[in-house]
């Protein structure tokens, strides 16, 4: 990833630099968690949250894939403060799928149990924790009752479809997005039309990264909310990387065979081999 970065013009020891700082804010705010849960503050433990999220996609982007983990479950600790279904995600980056399970399947439960009473703001990103819902191995959760868990997948994503066309997370990628490929996993369609279902991902990054290096000054320095290691597409992608690989087929193969933008390409399937 580094050698890739650094074609790509990134100053990676900028990026050193940046992640030491990410990594101190994050570790500084976190720290004092138990004194902003007595203040009801909730900011600082999403300063924390987004800091470690930073830290870790630079160390993918250094090459660092044990620290990526490490503060990617770091930052998954504070969106579970926080009580967000995101850190489902954060958890599959950190390669923790027992707490990605757990937290998907928690989020999905008071979702259900608030009776629409759920969070406006929250309420979108129920997308995630389905997304974790549709590659569970049920054969694996001997205590819980599958039928069950596929009518609460079911009751969600029937919710989730009236939000359909509002975007999601940094890319702005439609909900219906994650419903689609969510709904062909959870199904165990053929898969090819698991694949086709990644390819708003795949077209969103290319586009992404095509944006960000037009604007020279601010991606060699990494001045920018887009990230090449980006969370909410390597995710995705890592999700769904569990799903192919149970059927012995290689995403990165199909990764780099159609995404168009060859720099795009490279550090998708780079990320995704590190994230393994």
């Amino acid at each position: 990833m580094k050698e890739i970065a650094e074609q790509l013009g990134i100053d990676t020891e900028l990026v050193a630099r940046d992640l030491a700082f990410y990594r101190g804010v994050g570790t500084g705010y976190s720290s004092h968690i138990g004194q902003y849960f007595e203040r009801r503050s909730w900011e600082p433990i999403a300063y924390a949250a987004t800091a470690f999220r930073r830290a870790a996609s630079h160390a993918l982007l250094l090459d660092d894939a044990g620290l990526a983990a490490e503060m990617f479950g770091s930052s998954a600790k504070c969106y579970e403060a926080l009580r967000r279904p995101y850190a489902a995600m954060m958890w599959t980056l950190a390669r923790n799928l027992d707490s990605a399970s757990a937290s998907s399947d928690r989020s999905v439960v008071e979702f259900i149990a608030s009776e629409g009473r759920y969070p406006s703001d929250q309420s979108g990103q129920m997308a995630y924790p389905l997304l974790v819902e549709s590659v569970v191995d049920l054969e694996k959760q001997p205590a819980d009752d599958p039928q069950a868990r596929r009518g609460r997948f079911r009751r969600v994503t029937g919710e989730l479809s009236a939000l359909s066309t509002t975007p999601l997370g940094m890319m702005g990628i439609p909900i219906a997005s994650y419903l689609g490929l969510a709904a062909s996993l959870e199904e165990n369609v053929d898969p090819h039309e698991a694949e086709y279902h990644l390819l708003p991902f795949l077209n969103a990054y290319e586009v992404a990264i095509s944006t960000a290096r037009s604007k020279t000054y601010h991606w060699h320095r990494l001045l920018m909310p887009f990230h090449p290691a980006e969370p909410d597409i390597l995710s995705v992608l890592s999700v769904a990387n569990g799903w192919f690989k149970r059927r012995k087929i290689a995403l990165t193969d199909f990764v780099r065979e159609r995404t168009d933008n060859r720099f795009a390409s490279k550090v998708l399937s780079a990320a995704l081999e590190q994230i393994d």
